[in-house]
């Protein structure tokens, strides 16, 4: 298994963790499962929905057409 290819890291901002300031902070995502979406005007969005590394809650993130089919492969 060392020759499979590992998918790149994803960052987010997660709505728990929070810092001193109580701002979001950029967390690292896991089980990331990347969705299609019709979009205004026929396009298309990409996002990622996943759990934070850090303390487990849900995270989203949009995403370009570029890094969904980096994450799909």
């Amino acid at each position: 298994m060392d020759d499979e290819q590992k998918k790149p890291e994803l960052k987010a901002l997660c709505m728990r963790c929070r810092d001193a300031n109580n701002k979001p902070t950029m967390q690292t995502m896991t089980d990331i499962q990347v969705e299609e979406k019709e979009g205004k005007g026929g396009s298309k969005r990409y996002s990622a929905k996943g759990k934070c590394a850090k303390c487990g809650g849900n995270m989203f993130k949009f995403l370009s057409k570029e890094l969904a089919d980096e994450l799909r492969a």
